[in-house]
């Protein structure tokens, strides 16, 4: 699985760019909100990614945040839900602003997003609700960690999970393998979010 991808920007439109790394042009399908994120082409940028197969589609997609990918992960795995139609859902509102539409049932909300009808809207708020009421209580949880800053990532996001009560040595080790996971330029915030997944 290729997890995050760096390199120089090629090109870029709104659904779709080109990133040049190690002589190979990777193309990446993208929604608009990471499209907003980009740099100017022939500048350095890094996504995460989500590759989706097929039978017969091979797929690589791009994401400026962990998060945009954990809330695409969890919409594909719904049924009647595809990769395009998740890009559509994510172009179209803010993430954590969707998550609330999901947990309050907010079917007037949603049906305004592309290609979701009231009986679609209906259905994601039955299958979704446990999924991102999970995150917006992770996201509560993160935004209220204030940390003095020590100069290293690691190191605050280590002092992070201690203060959000994780042990000392399993936040260590958690924010270790997200450091490997998300590469030596995560930050601070997204370093909490993918230790959190490994605090055991």
């Amino acid at each position: 699985m290729i997890e995050f991808l760096k390199g120089s920007l090629l090109s870029k439109e709104p659904n779709h760019i080109v990133v040049m790394t190690g002589g190979i042009g990777f193309g990446l399908e993208i929604s608009l909100a990471t499209y907003d994120a980009l740099p100017d082409n022939g500048e350095e940028c890094g996504l995460f990614t989500y590759l989706y197969v097929r039978e017969d589609t091979l797929l690589l997609f791009g994401f400026a945040t962990s998060e945009e990918r954990d809330i695409f992960n969890i919409l594909i795995n719904t049924s009647g839900i595809g990769p395009k139609l998740s890009l559509h859902i994510l172009s179209g509102m803010p993430i954590e602003e969707f998550a609330t539409a999901i947990a309050s049932h907010d079917i007037q909300k949603l049906v305004t997003l592309p290609g979701i009808g009231k009986k679609t809207a209906e259905r994601l708020c039955v299958e979704l609700k446990d999924k991102l009421n999970a995150f917006l209580r992770l996201k509560q949880e993160t935004s209220h960690v204030r940390i003095p800053s020590t100069g290293s990532p690691l190191e605050d996001a280590i002092s992070a999970l201690v203060a959000l009560g994780v042990k000392p040595p399993h936040a260590e080790k958690a924010v270790l393998t997200a450091s490997h996971l998300l590469g030596g330029d995560a930050s601070t915030e997204d370093l909490i979010k993918e230790g959190l997944k490994h605090r055991r």
